[in-house]
């Protein structure tokens, strides 16, 4: 897809500026940098190559729709669209790309050819308002105000991140910042002076106002006026990047094609292009590897319970659990109220065997989220290890309670009875947890039809 992707910047630059070297430098840069590594090797970051492959295509073929008309062409405009919007809604964007392609180059603006794309725009906000309630954002992000600053410094952490991609990473967790704060202060002025600059070049220039305004508004979707779960991530400039690089292209094309020069800056791009694919390299070795993966994280964000849940999840899975149960106690000591770390804590304890400490934890895991099933189930199987089936069979009934048809929770709620030789009981729910769905137990089937004989 990342290819695929290049490979439709390439075209896109050809179509808007009919220069070859300006294509090829621009989808170059784009392509080996290693700002890229977190959207290509996580695996969470696929919908960043499809929604851009996606608005490319749409934006491609917008412009030839333009230029020639055609239903085909329309077609493909309004199905790259759809595709797009179903990939990331990040896409809704699109059609403020589309205007700013009228803006920058002067083309004359036509409602009727943009119609479609704005009833498809308004289709899919309603479906996402109708359908999609619950992911409305949370009262406990930071104000507006705090999440504007977020932005600004961002904005030079990105750009900085553009030339110089050294010290990469994930999670940019929230933080408090100040008016006075100075990468908030530079990336104000640097946002304020690249758009002002950008508009007074309109007139005569095209490029430098259609990469500035591509990367701005490229960039609104995850500016946080919409709260957001993090006030930066590498990720999110997939899309913006490209108006960077077509900057960038811009500064070395004509030193380029100036016969004096183009020896030495032959090998200048050449040495770039050379330096970003050896960090991209580099960046793809620490994905490789939950457990590294997450230690180095941890250098740049020391105080993430994220990272270190994570972590302990990482080390849980290869059955190091003493280790998962260090890193699950560092979370804890970062927020004592996440019930999903508790619950984990628990399961570590539990599979090492200190089924007191576990029961604490689930216990504590429900003080903070009292309908989770899951926790239920598992304080109900702890207190089954230890032979306590009363107090086993009490948390399988509230499990149930939560959900009835959990069939997992009836058949070890028939365990637990059956334990406390109460056969018609386990008979009854062993029953219903098959009917729930439930895989038939073959010894356990004997052991209570002999029961019910």
């Amino acid at each position: 897809m990342h290819i695929l992707v290049t490979l439709s910047i390439y075209w896109l630059v050809n179509i808007l500026f009919n220069d070859k070297f300006l294509s090829l430098l621009t989808a170059a840069l784009f392509a080996v940098h290693p700002i890229h590594t977190e959207a290509i090797s996580y695996i969470s970051g696929r919908t960043d190559p499809l929604a851009a492959l996606f608005m490319l295509l749409c934006f491609i073929f917008y412009i030839k729709y333009l230029n020639s008309k055609g239903i085909a062409k329309c077609a493909i405009v309004l199905l790259s669209y759809i595709l797009a919007l179903l990939s990331r809604e990040n896409s809704l964007i699109l059609p403020i790309l589309l205007l700013l392609y009228h803006f920058a180059f002067k083309k004359k603006f036509n409602i009727k050819d943009f119609f479609p794309v704005l009833v498809i725009t308004f289709i899919y906000i309603l479906l996402r308002l109708a359908a999609l309630k619950h992911v409305l954002p949370q009262l406990s992000h930071p104000p507006l105000v705090q999440r504007i600053l977020g932005f600004f410094d961002a904005i030079t952490n990105y750009l900085r991140l553009l030339l110089l991609p050294l010290n990469l990473h994930m999670t940019y967790e929230y933080k408090l910042f100040s008016f006075v704060h100075p990468t908030v202060m530079l990336g104000a002025i640097i946002s304020f002076s690249l758009l002002t600059y950008a508009f007074i070049k309109r007139k005569s220039d095209t490029l430098i106002p259609f990469s500035v305004f591509w990367f701005f508004i490229a960039l609104l979707p995850v500016s946080n006026i919409y709260p957001l779960n993090a006030y930066m991530a590498e990720h999110w400039l997939y899309l913006p990047s490209i108006g960077f690089f077509l900057i960038l292209a811009k500064g070395l094309n004509p030193a380029y094609k100036s016969k004096g020069f183009q020896v030495i800056l032959t090998a200048f791009i050449i040495s770039i292009l050379v330096f970003y694919s050896f960090l991209t390299v580099k960046q793809n070795n620490y994905w490789r590897e939950p457990i590294a993966f997450y230690k180095r994280t941890l250098i740049y964000v020391p105080h993430s319970l994220r990272v270190y849940n994570n972590l302990g999840t990482a080390y849980a899975n290869i059955g190091k659990y003493k280790e998962a149960v260090e890193s699950f106690k560092k979370a804890l000591e970062i927020n004592p109220k996440d019930a999903h770390v508790h619950f984990n804590l628990g399961n570590a304890y539990k599979a090492i065997g200190e089924h007191e400490k576990a029961i604490v934890s689930y216990k504590k895991a429900l003080e903070l989220s009292s309908s989770d099933i899951s926790t239920y189930c598992n304080l109900g199987n702890t207190y089954i290890a230890i032979g306590q089936y009363e107090e086993a069979i009490s948390s399988y009934q509230k499990a149930i309670e939560i959900n009835p048809k959990f069939a997992t929770a009836h058949y070890n709620l028939a365990m637990a009875y059956y334990h406390e030789k109460r056969y018609d009981l386990a008979i009854l729910h062993y029953e219903r947890s098959i009917e729930l769905g439930e895989k038939p137990n073959p010894e356990f089937s004997k052991l209570l039809k002999l029961h019910q004989e």
